[in-house]
């Protein structure tokens, strides 16, 4: 081969080897970028998942609590019912029940139950920084915590109440002589601030389902925020309160006891 010919076919291969390499390359990069944009769009997603996640739960407590207002609202149907007879009956009438007929009743009308939701979610939402920076959403965190801080509110101004109602049945039937009345249920009843209790009572029914109703309306601007349907919200509180029932049979104690030990049955080496 002449010197000529010899590098005119090292130029035609080298001109192949870059041609290859070149080949090479495009493809290994057209490679790592579709693997690249393949990554971030899964972990976009995750993250997305991640943030609905979080807002449904924040959201569904929200709606829990409010769900518990309309319950306790609803309940308090009999105690109104048996506050509005107490109420209508003259004192004299109501001296010659029964002591413990009286009082039973009394209590019965002032059968309080203090309010309670779970904080789990709201102390996850409040206290990790992490969950603010994945949910993104400024506006939606403001208002969820507005929801939470009037959770808490209506929590503090009903079983304040409560309580009140409480220490001043106590204060009654633990001092009797202190307050007019033939027997210690005449005494409930006569008690101008008892009687002022059992008629509030008609007025905290309306003011829990108020209360709910304010509580979703501003969660429906949490939807709103967050892009999300008022039907899907509902759907998953129902799935997650919802009574999982276990056919296992319930532990018994006795079973896990052992008869006590026979101490001339031990021998010590």
């Amino acid at each position: 081969m002449s010197k000529r010919s010899f590098f005119k076919h090292f130029q035609i291969n080298r001109q192949e080897f870059w041609k290859q390499t070149g080949a090479v390359v495009v493809g290994t990069t057209i490679s790592l970028v579709v693997t690249l944009a393949s990554s971030m769009l899964i972990e976009r997603q995750h993250k997305a998942q991640g943030r609905k996640l979080t807002a449904m739960m924040v959201m569904s407590n929200i709606e829990s609590f409010a769900r518990s207002l309309d319950n306790r609202s609803n309940n308090m149907a009999h105690l109104d019912s048996v506050g509005c007879w107490l109420l209508a009956q003259p004192l004299e009438a109501l001296d010659t029940l029964p002591d413990e007929e009286l009082i039973n009743l009394v209590h019965e009308s002032l059968q309080l139950q203090f309010l309670n939701h779970d904080h789990t979610a709201e102390n996850i939402f409040s206290n990790h920084i992490e969950t603010w920076q994945n949910v993104g959403n400024f506006e939606f965190i403001d208002k969820v915590g507005q929801c939470f801080s009037a959770i808490n509110q209506i929590e503090e101004y009903w079983n304040g109440w409560a309580n009140e109602v409480e220490d001043m049945k106590k204060q009654i039937t633990g001092n009797p002589d202190d307050y007019p009345g033939i027997n210690k249920g005449s005494k409930l009843i006569h008690n101008s601030e008892i009687r002022n209790y059992i008629a509030r009572i008609h007025n905290w029914r309306g003011w829990m389902k108020y209360a709910a109703a304010t509580l979703r309306y501003h969660n429906r601007e949490n939807l709103r925020s967050m892009g999300i349907a008022e039907e899907d919200l509902m759907a998953f509180t129902d799935e997650r309160t919802k009574e999982v029932t276990n056919d296992e049979p319930v532990p018994v104690a006795n079973d896990y006891y052992l008869p006590a030990l026979n101490p001339d049955s031990i021998f010590l080496k």
